[in-house]
């Protein structure tokens, strides 16, 4: 009788336990079901989702089993830095709950925390604009360097190519002949009130050899003034000069600096002349050899001839020149050039100020190293 009565107490209560779990169950695969959705929610970044998955349950007794994963969800993206999608799903928390304390106070952090983040981003963008307006500036600068530097080709498809060097040499040695066909010469000396205009030829030869680091060169001019158009004082005026020169290309690719020796003489054939008379002379001076203006080239030199102080009444004396050449023709290895030049001597004696002013035309023949 005792076992029939304990055999009947252990099937109730074994009835009992299932009945129980029968529920428990069905609660557990449903609240599953919504952590399902919930994640689907926040994978897919969508708060409108979110908002509709905790909108359906908020009134079930399990409903803080939902929100409390959804807040574990919340509470990893913090961590991870996404405050963006974390402060909208912790507004869609409040909004189904206000009664929630902990997701207000988590909206209040994480709004701070997405405004920090946000500045930072900015901070980082306009860095990232300095440096790509830097970069930009660079790369414009560059390019203008490779154009003065570089010939340009363009590919078939459209593209720049920078083909080979503008300053590319085939040889280090360069010179130059120039024939003065009209070398028109205007002499004043304002100390006796006299002025003359006069036809001469000239002849000009410069020659330079760039070793990279020094250029080393030599200018020899010649000019023969013997027409006077006005004011003839029966004198025939002739000059030279026997100039050696030096370059620092890595300095200065242009400039030189200059010391010979000058010649400037009167050739008089009466008594009729106050002009100064014959000056031989060592010089020091600068020049600056073939400054590129377009497809001309640009030169200029001025010497000191400090050997006026071996001549009585003679104070100061200077020679000057200048010269634009213009090419006309040009071969594989010469080219012809139309030259504009200047020439000025210019005297300063105890009587007066002597200058002598001229205007060459010329043709020039040199060789092409480039």
């Amino acid at each position: 009788m005792n076992r029939l009565r304990r055999r009947t107490v252990f099937i109730m209560l074994a009835v009992i336990g299932l009945l129980c779990a029968i529920p428990a169950a069905a609660i557990d695969a449903y609240v599953t079901v919504v952590y399902r959705k919930v994640d689907i929610a926040f994978i897919n970044r969508s708060d409108s989702e979110l908002d509709g998955v905790l909108g359906e349950v908020n009134t079930d007794r399990n409903y803080y089993l939902i929100e409390n994963y959804t807040m574990k969800k919340i509470r990893r993206l913090v961590i991870e830095e996404e405050y963006e999608f974390a402060v909208k799903a912790d507004l869609v928390v409040i909004d189904n709950n206000l009664d929630n304390m902990e997701a207000v106070e988590l909206y209040a952090t994480i709004s701070a925390a997405l405004e920090n983040q946000k500045e930072q981003e900015r901070i980082l963008f306009e860095q990232k604009q300095l440096e790509l307006a830097r970069f930009e500036a660079e790369k414009n600068r560059q390019k203008v360097v490779l154009e003065k530097s570089y010939s340009v080709a363009q590919t078939p498809e459209g593209e720049t190519v920078y083909v080979k060097s503008k300053e590319e040499k085939f040889s280090a040695i360069w010179w130059k002949i120039a024939f003065g066909m009209f070398d028109g010469t205007y002499i004043l000396d304002a100390g006796h009130g006299y002025n003359s205009f006069r036809y001469g030829v000239s002849v000009d030869f410069n020659y330079e050899y760039n070793l990279d680091k020094v250029l080393l060169g030599l200018d020899i001019t010649g000019q023969g003034i013997f027409l006077p158009f006005t004011g003839d004082d029966g004198t025939i005026l002739c000059d030279f000069e026997f100039i050696p020169k030096m370059g620092l290309p890595k300095l200065n690719k242009y400039l030189q600096f200059r010391a010979g020796v000058a010649g400037i003489m009167s050739i008089d054939s009466g008594d009729e002349s106050q002009l100064q008379g014959n000056v031989f002379s060592p010089t020091v001076g600068i020049g600056l050899s073939r400054i590129n203006l377009g497809r001309a080239a640009f030169s200029a030199s001025a010497d000191y001839l400090f050997g006026h102080f071996a001549y009585s009444g003679l104070n100061f004396a200077m020679n000057s020149a200048m010269n634009l050449a213009l090419p006309i023709a040009e071969m594989e290895k010469f080219k012809v050039a139309f030259n504009i030049g200047a020439k000025d001597t210019l005297f300063v004696r105890s009587s007066g100020v002597e200058n002598r002013a001229g205007l060459v035309l010329a043709i020039g023949v040199e060789n092409v190293i480039k």
